[in-house]
């Protein structure tokens, strides 16, 4: 499962402000979303930041596409993302929130954020289930 594969990624930054800094270099990377699509239909409700998500399917594999306008949010964007994208349809449907607690992203964030990242993952997980 991707989810543990970023885990043990994740789990190679000892503290806080490392992972921190690695979430901002994800960041840096072009996001998959173009601009015309970053439409209020996307938008993940409950976020601190504005996060912007589609879902499609592409050779019978889902893919995520995703934009945000804050960079620690678009780094942890990139990593959920991620691990929904490129694996088949009755997989991703098979991924829930406990899944993500591997992460260790979570003490990180403030409640708010932690609150956003929730709704997230919620987000993803029910553009999928209607593919």
């Amino acid at each position: 499962m991707k989810i543990n594969e970023w885990a043990d990624n994740l789990s190679l930054f000892e503290d806080g402000t490392d992972r921190l800094t690695y979430l901002i270099e994800l960041a840096r990377k072009s996001t998959t979303l173009p601009q015309e699509l970053r439409t209020k239909d996307r938008l993940v409700d409950g976020c601190m930041s504005q996060i912007w998500v589609d879902v499609g399917v592409v050779e019978d594999k889902v893919k995520v596409y995703y934009d945000s306008d804050a960079m620690i949010t678009k780094g942890i964007t990139s990593i959920v993302a991620d691990c929904f994208s490129d694996i088949p349809v009755a997989e991703a449907k098979q991924i829930t929130h406990d899944d993500f607690q591997s992460l260790n992203i979570q003490q990180l964030l403030s409640q708010q954020r932690r609150n956003g990242l929730g709704n997230l993952i919620e987000t993803i997980r029910k553009k999928v289930h209607v593919l």
